[in-house]
């Protein structure tokens, strides 16, 4: 992508006047860094300060780049554009749209699933809630096909007018129509269909079906510049035009990885010089040397619990399962530990599995109602050790690795869990599973409690003990380091798991010196986050953002 150099600024007053929408850019701003702020030379004088703010769901920037979208890569080009703008985790549309709208991150908003369970919208209205105390005249409305946006971010007082339309077509023909019949100020659309291609394939820029889908909204772009331009005051208004996506993308979205945190932010103005913010995180992982005599765990070969009596699995019982896991095949989705059927997620019941390289935990009540909650990378062939907590009380599902949160889920509509199957572990409930698990799992604890995140930080890959500060909540506790036979010795007053033989296949026990996974540090290398995008648009209308913004203004206007 290009950048434009600086001009003087009596040259850039002539080139301007001559240039298109497109073309037409800053005017002697300095350029600054990622997340920080651009100091412009020059004041828009006698014209009214207008916004338009276009996000596109579930839009992966790449596909911008290595297609036929020649409105948005113009824009790329001609803009301020970051694309390596960060969504937090859990990378769901209710947690991007909500940063996105009111300046926070998830801890504040707490929109972590797109049921907005927990979502506190009330301290952390959207930026419409400034926009309306700031200038109380000003007309403002939302276009939206997703609905929840309207619903639950935008609050009905806030703006002049909110539109759910249900379609990216009627959404793209209401904000026509406003921006051509009426004298908008402050304009939020939202586009849903590149989201619904992503979903129905993937959302990698190769894939033909998500690419024609980018196409589509690329034009619908194309169509609403045009009408703004195409306003009869268009020449005396001075438009601030924002384009985000609230995620990223890859198989899917709503875990981890950076290509799902991967987002990108355009602010494309007369006072913004274009520049492109770019640049890959750089990870470090920290392991440690570990030597263990461990089951392989692989074809016919996977282990049964004893019965757990103490375990709650109604709908109101909490509980904490922890174990170190090694996977040295990343295929398909085999169990680690589980409960239940696996032939599908919605059955009753518990499963985590090792889903292409990542853990999954899933839960289902035997209705549709289920939540799945990903992270841990079991790529790397190293020891993990993983700890997954439900906890009634709040509602949540939270995924550890190495005593760090990776990722978490509300588990508020999943209810009793009880399969009516033990646990096993290298196999779902049923022992038939036809995907195998292949590696290694030690250090099985069970609490019948949520535990705390100290804690959880405390004890990775440690022994417990009788000091342990859950420990009266134990259910279950077996090393897995016995070495030989077909038990898995229970110890700390927990019965013995068996291991399980079909078609006279051998438990054989090895010694492992795979390493320890400790931490995966990331340096995002200060790329902007979603939040500031609200930030940018209230310093552009010249209204102060509020102090308990996570955001900042990525320009200086």
């Amino acid at each position: 992508m290009k950048k434009v150099n600086r001009v003087q600024v009596s040259l850039a007053f002539i080139l301007c006047a001559l240039a298109t929408w497109y073309g037409c850019k800053a005017i002697g701003a300095e350029e600054a860094g990622p997340g920080q702020a651009m100091h412009s030379t020059v004041i828009s004088s006698g014209k009214v300060k207008k916004v338009l703010f276009i996000g596109i769901d579930g839009l992966v920037w790449r596909t911008i780049t290595t297609t036929n979208a020649p409105v948005l890569k113009a824009l790329m080009d001609n803009s301020w554009t970051s694309t390596n703008a960060l969504a937090e985790i859990p990378t769901w549309s209710s947690n991007g749209w909500s940063a996105l709208l009111t300046g926070t991150g998830v801890a504040k908003h707490k929109a972590t699933d797109n049921s907005f369970s927990n979502a506190d919208f009330k301290n952390y209205p959207s930026f419409f809630h400034e926009v309306k105390a700031g200038l109380p005249n000003a007309r403002t409305g939302s276009f939206v096909t997703w609905a929840p946006i309207n619903d639950k971010i935008i609050a009905q007082g806030d703006a002049t007018f909110r539109n759910s339309t249900g379609s990216d077509d009627a959404t793209e023909k209401g904000l026509i129509k406003e921006i051509s019949t009426n004298n908008p100020d402050v304009l939020f659309i939202q586009f849903d269909d590149v989201d619904h291609a992503g979903h129905a394939e993937n959302f990698k820029p190769t894939t033909p079906s998500y690419v024609a889908a980018v196409k589509v909204v690329d034009q619908r772009v194309k169509r609403v510049l045009d009408a703004l331009k195409a306003r009869s005051t268009y020449k005396d208004e001075d438009w601030l035009v924002v384009v985000a996506a609230d995620h990223g993308g890859d198989i899917s979205h709503g875990g981890p990885s950076y290509l799902e945190q991967n987002s990108f932010i355009i602010l494309n103005n007369m006072s913004v010089t274009p520049k492109i913010v770019e640049g890959e995180p750089v990870s470090v992982i920290e392991t440690k040397p570990n030597t263990v005599t461990a089951l392989n765990f692989q074809k016919d070969i996977y282990g049964e619990f004893p019965a757990l009596p103490d375990l709650d699995l109604s709908s109101s019982g909490s509980l904490t399962f922890e174990f170190n896991v090694r996977a040295t095949s990343t295929v398909s989705d085999p169990v680690i530990l589980g409960n239940k059927n696996w032939a599908n997620g919605a059955n009753k019941g518990i499963i985590i599995s090792n889903n292409k390289g990542k853990i999954r935990a899933n839960f289902g009540e035997g209705t549709s109602n289920r939540l799945d909650v990903d992270g841990v990378d079991l790529t790397d062939q190293n020891w993990h050790h993983v700890t997954i907590v439900l906890n009634r009380s709040t509602k949540k599902v939270t995924l550890y690795d190495g005593g760090v949160q990776v990722s978490e889920g509300d588990i508020s509509k999943v209810g009793d869990l009880q399969s009516g199957s033990t646990f096993k572990i290298g196999q779902d409930g049923t022992g038939k599973y036809g995907q195998v698990f292949n590696g290694n799992i030690a250090g099985l604890r069970v609490f019948k409690t949520a535990l705390g995140a100290n804690t959880i930080s405390t004890y990775a890959f440690k022994d417990i003990d009788d000091s342990h500060p859950d420990f009266k909540a134990l259910v279950l506790n077996a090393k897995g380091n016995d070495g030989s036979g077909v038990i898995y010795a229970g110890s700390l007053g927990s019965s013995d798991i068996s291991i399980r033989r079909n078609n006279g296949a051998d438990a054989v026990w090895s010694n492992t010196n795979a390493a320890i996974f400790v931490k995966k540090t990331i340096d995002y290398k200060n790329a902007p986050h979603l939040y500031d995008v609200a930030a940018t648009i209230l310093k552009f209308l010249g209204i102060d953002a509020p102090a308990n913004y996570d955001g900042h203004s990525l320009i200086n206007f």
